[in-house]
């Protein structure tokens, strides 16, 4: 048996289908950040800037004055912080309205300093300790790769509450002299690490670290 729809129900949906079909899409835009969701002072953040309804070459893209973008391929930019804070990225061109996207701006984190890239402040063997040759650091928690320099601190030996030596120790491996020091310690010596300097991407100076302290068991 067929069934036949009432013409006015036939037309309505016809209409619909009809409307449906050849209504334009609005045009919008999305920025994603690959590597973090906040913008990170002293490396290259690179995004996307998507942007459906409107030609490629219409689309204009502006940043506040904390922020340089740079256009790469495609939908891909570079953004280049310079002051913590906030910033804000503007996005427009054809039949888009201007759209304004804030981001959180921050410096790098400060990093986490180790021992021969293991031990942090504590009780620790002697002959664990003497056979140690510099002091490392790490980013946690932080998915980008940071090259910082320039590291630099002071290392002083006590012995039975008595000052033994001092030393200053530019770079992550130990300097002759500190490494002399040491080679030599014994059970109960205690070892300050001190003064700590590091200069990350994007530091206007050297920014000042904790202490690390080890008794010698």
């Amino acid at each position: 048996m067929r069934t036949f729809l009432p013409a006015f129900l036939l037309a309505w949906a016809l209409v619909a289908t009809i409307a449906f079909t050849v209504a334009p899409a609005e045009p919008a835009c999305v920025i994603q950040l690959y590597k973090q969701n906040v913008l990170v002072i002293g490396i290259d953040n690179p995004v996307s800037i998507l942007v459906s309804g409107v030609p490629e070459e219409l689309v204009r893209v502006q940043a506040s004055d904390n922020l340089r973008i740079k256009k790469e391929t495609g939908t891909r930019y570079t953004i280049q912080a310079s002051t913590p804070g906030e910033g804000w990225i503007k996005v427009e061109g054809g039949k888009l309205p201007p759209q304004s996207f804030r981001y959180r701006i921050k410096r790098i984190p400060d990093p986490t300093l180790r021992l021969g890239a293991r031990y942090s402040s504590g009780t620790l063997a002697a002959n664990v300790f003497n056979v140690q040759l510099g002091i490392s650091w790490q980013m946690d928690y932080f998915d980008v790769d940071v090259k910082c320099s320039d590291l630099a601190y002071t290392v002083t030996q006590t012995r039975k509450g008595e000052l033994v030596a001092s030393a200053s120790n530019t770079g992550a491996r130990f300097s002759p002299a500190v490494l002399a020091l040491v080679e030599k310690a014994r059970p109960g010596d205690i070892f300050y690490f001190d003064d700590f300097k590091l200069t990350c991407p994007g530091d206007a100076a050297a920014r000042v670290l904790g202490s690390m302290t080890f008794v010698l068991e």
